[in-house]
């Protein structure tokens, strides 16, 4: 693994440095010159050998390592083609879309360890923190996301190709690799814990207390940043501009069917809100509030958990798990079953996958399990249904041929689509091939 690690790190700090402007190369590393860009050919190397590393090719295999050197080198003027296009265009991308991209680079590489402590082990001895690996892959992710958004914003311009029966399989065969990911459907609800009469009661008093001062004349910002128990308190209350389904339902259905500068209080499960809404734009709202929040005590997770174990008692008993959710769930959402199947692995929120992952208990003369409770604070228990399961199976042609083809002609006309702008863009190859790196070593 750290020999990945490192070849890594050497690849993306070449890289990094031969863009630099004005910094001397020496002419006999260049391996070609793609729109003012330089490729090194060091580049290159690293490239070929962690291809062949991946691809189990033996350094020994000169026939070999000649055709994915090549390989690699092509790809990657494609790759600075697409770049150099990109930013022809001036193709925009965000701080907060690289720094995604930089956590799902180096979330790829952690999956290649068996644990984050042998991904820190590693990283410790090559001399790095995560910190500066993320330095180090922002190019690298900011170069991705040029590509990708230029091929997005062109993609009306790509060719249309052909895919033949045959060439799809040949592409199946040579991309399928192990099985089909266990793949689930199901329904789920989650019992929330909620505040006794005492602490209702008590935010009600004071939302009410809050609302006669502000007819008094007294600001709303103001009594906002005295009263509120909502984050935005020291914002006087701003929620800013948000849209259906941005909010609670109670929520939304108050502040969609306000008047702009009229003020309510409404219920729901975070305590008693006092509303004004300021203004309206399209299908949006801008309003501020107040929040006299709940407490929800230890007695009140009991109780839920109380709820939840006879709930799912009366689920083994064969009764319907919708109905139950319906008239339990604290979210309305979880009623509706998976469309389709999902891929376990892919499941989130995480307790859901706990859950489908753990003992699963069968219903008499049915299909369906039933889960454990999973604890999801703040939220409440969880409790899910398995209503069928597919296992893990090895790949098979004709469940996803029209998948197949329709990646492979994507493919081919992003092939077909770049190869057009290499004839547009400038490139100068010198480089000599692998023979040229077997003769320095």
């Amino acid at each position: 693994m750290q020999k990945k690690l490192i070849a890594i790190l050497l690849l993306c700090c070449s890289s990094a440095a031969a863009q630099q402007v004005g910094q001397r190369v020496i002419l006999e590393d260049v391996a070609a010159v793609v729109g003012g860009e330089i490729i090194l050919s060091s580049e290159v190397k690293m490239m070929a050998i962690q291809a062949a590393e991946e691809r189990k090719i033996p350094m020994a295999d000169t026939a070999g390592m000649r055709m994915l050197t090549d390989e690699v080198f092509q790809a990657e003027i494609s790759n600075r083609v697409l770049l150099h296009q990109a930013r022809e265009a001036k193709v925009e991308i965000t701080d907060d879309e690289i720094s995604q991209q930089v956590e799902n680079l180096l979330n790829n590489l952690r999956n290649n360890y068996p644990s984050e402590q042998a991904f820190q082990r590693d990283l410790t001895a090559a001399g790095q923190t995560v910190e500066q690996l993320k330095e180090i892959y922002r190019e690298q992710a900011s170069n991705e996301l040029l590509r990708q958004k230029f091929l997005q914003d062109h993609s009306h311009e790509f060719p249309r190709v052909k895919v033949t029966e045959e060439e799809a399989r040949q592409f199946f065969d040579s991309q399928a690799t192990g099985n089909s990911p266990e793949q689930v459907k199901y329904q789920y609800m989650i019992i929330a814990p909620k505040p006794g009469e005492a602490v209702l009661e008590e935010a009600k008093t004071k939302i009410d207390s809050v609302y006669k001062m502000y007819l008094d004349g007294t600001d709303f910002g103001y009594l906002a940043e005295k009263f509120s128990d909502d984050p935005t308190a020291d914002k006087g209350g701003d929620l800013g501009f948000f849209s259906k389904g941005d909010m609670v339902i109670e929520f939304e259905e108050a502040a969609f069917s306000m008047k702009v500068g009229e003020v309510r209080m409404v219920q729901t499960k975070y305590g008693w809100h006092l509303i004004q809404v300021e203004s309206r734009r399209q299908k949006e709202v801008k309003a501020r509030h107040v929040l006299a929040a709940t407490r929800i005590t230890e007695d009140d997770w009991a109780k839920a958990r109380e709820l939840a174990e006879s709930l799912r008692q009366r689920a083994l008993n064969g009764e319907d798990f919708y109905k139950l959710a319906k008239e339990n769930s604290e979210e309305t959402t979880g009623l509706i079953e998976s469309p389709n199947f999902t891929v376990l692995e892919n499941i989130q929120p995480a307790e859901f996958k706990t859950a489908l992952q753990g003992e699963l208990t069968p219903v008499p003369n049915s299909n369906r399990r039933i889960s454990g409770l999973v604890e999801m604070k703040p939220n409440g228990y969880l409790l899910m249904c398995e209503l069928d399961r597919k296992e893990a199976a090895p790949l098979n042609f004709e469940d996803i041929r029209q998948q197949v083809i329709e990646r492979l002609q994507y493919t081919k006309a992003i092939e077909a689509y770049v190869e057009e702008l290499r004839k547009k863009t400038y490139i100068d190859i010198r480089f000599k091939g692998w023979s040229a790196v077997e003769a320095e070593q």
